[in-house]
């Protein structure tokens, strides 16, 4: 398999701060990231790619690993000609930054972790996987909006947010079924990423949903302890997409933390 797809990618701003690459939560697109590229744009780039096979990006041409996805954001890097970035993940976005830290550590300047987590999936996780790759397979990825809103979204969001729910709709149904297919698999399959953190060696802010059922604020703390130079914020009135949920609290953090 070729090294690592070219991935479609939004970008805003200019300035002198190190650029901020925010990489998406599974199974949405760059687009969930608006309220920060809005937010961090007037001192700095912020991009925002879509993975192959989500949003504008053409799918994966096989099973990739997380590496791959990786490869994928070097690629754009080396693009983009950005020596060093921040570099933020939610979810997904917090898998593929940890394979970025394995590949190209010497590139990041500063890590954001978001609603994530470094261990591998348990047992049941991964046969979860398996049965949603299935289905998306056979259904459709309109299937996932059933699937995931309730995991995604906190209960406050799903109850009295009706543009962040329909926003992470419309974003999961621009997603391909091979993409998301391949996504699954390759999380699935992901490496444990918990001997990694006592490496870290640069600033990293560690922020999360006080109400993300998938990466608790309790995963997240531990996550944070282990981190050498880390900060961690749990943010009210927010589940497992916290930067959309509560964007208020996360950019008043990140910017405290870019500063």
């Amino acid at each position: 398999m070729a090294s690592g797809a070219m991935m479609s990618y939004r970008e805003l701003g200019e300035g002198p701060g190190d650029p901020l690459v925010l990489l998406h939560a599974f199974p949405l697109n760059g687009r969930m990231f608006e309220p920060q590229m809005e937010a961090f744009s007037e001192g700095r780039r912020v991009i925002s790619p879509d993975y192959p096979g989500f949003g504008r990006s053409p799918r994966t041409p096989a099973q990739p690993d997380i590496r791959y996805y990786a490869e994928a954001v070097r690629n754009l890097l080396d693009h983009l000609g950005l020596e060093r970035v921040v570099l933020g993940g939610v979810s997904m976005g917090g898998y593929v930054a940890f394979g970025c830290l394995r590949l190209f550590p010497q590139r990041v300047s500063g890590l954001v972790l978001a609603d994530t987590r470094p261990e591998p999936d348990s047992y049941e996780i991964k046969e979860n996987r398996k049965n949603m790759a299935r289905r998306v397979a056979d259904e459709g990825v309109g299937v996932l909006v059933e699937l995931q809103m309730e995991r995604l979204l906190a209960r406050d969001t799903l109850e009295n947010n009706g543009e962040v729910v329909e926003t992470v709709r419309a974003m999961i149904l621009e997603s391909s079924p091979n993409g998301v297919v391949a996504a699954l698999g390759a999380m699935r399959d992901r490496p444990d990423s918990t001997p990694l953190l006592a490496e870290i060696a640069v600033p990293t802010l560690v922020i999360g949903g006080e109400e993300d059922a998938i990466s608790s604020p309790e995963v997240m703390a531990a996550m944070a302890e282990k981190i050498p130079a880390s900060r961690h914020v749990t943010l009210p009135r927010a589940g497992h997409l916290s930067n959309l949920e509560n964007p208020e609290g996360f950019n008043a953090a990140l910017k405290e933390f870019l500063a």
